[in-house]
């Protein structure tokens, strides 16, 4: 800590500027009663506290306003019909907006991205690379998935109305 404190006074001192990414978003509030080992909902509490939000550079493609982020994962090699993959990082969004308007927003910024609709939910995905639900494109390509939140989904967001899984490389 010493460390920091002490290259940070170094850089202010000669005149460099710090600069800080922007986060992709804002988590969830976890009560901390949910932490408790013994509490249900323990192990979602903790996925949620331990998730590293990443900066909005990273994700290159813009976050719903005012949503808030449920979950992160990191990507993990592994081998699928004998391919080599890395998938994609995720984050995994809830907002108390409904679906269509999170849609409407979706085609308004990535107007250039494919829209499609499957199994009840609306997918957008890179244009230039081919895609489908449930492969090894799924895994590969940037896309953002929405669909309506299931009543009680979330512990952490009662009133949330739409699910949005976004799948990036940085």
């Amino acid at each position: 800590m010493k460390t920091f404190i002490l290259a940070l006074l170094v850089c202010l001192a000669a005149g460099t500027t710090l600069v800080l990414a922007e986060p992709f978003g804002t988590k969830v509030d976890v009560p901390e009663k949910m932490l408790k080992p013994t509490h249900p909902n323990a192990l979602d509490a903790m996925m949620v506290k331990n998730s590293k939000v990443p900066s909005k550079e990273a994700v290159n493609f813009p976050s719903y306003p005012d949503a808030l982020i449920l979950q992160t994962q990191q990507p993990s090699p592994g081998v699928v019909n004998g391919e080599k993959v890395i998938p994609n990082h995720m984050i995994v969004m809830g907002t108390v907006e409904p679906v269509d308007q999170v849609v409407s927003f979706y085609q308004k910024q990535l107007s250039d991205w494919i829209h499609k609709e499957k199994w009840g939910n609306h997918i957008f995905h890179e244009g230039n690379k081919p895609f489908e639900l449930m492969s090894i494109s799924s895994m590969t390509t940037a896309h953002i998935q929405i669909r309506e939140a299931f009543p009680g989904e979330n512990p952490f967001m009662q009133d949330m109305k739409t699910l949005i899984g976004i799948s990036y490389r940085p």
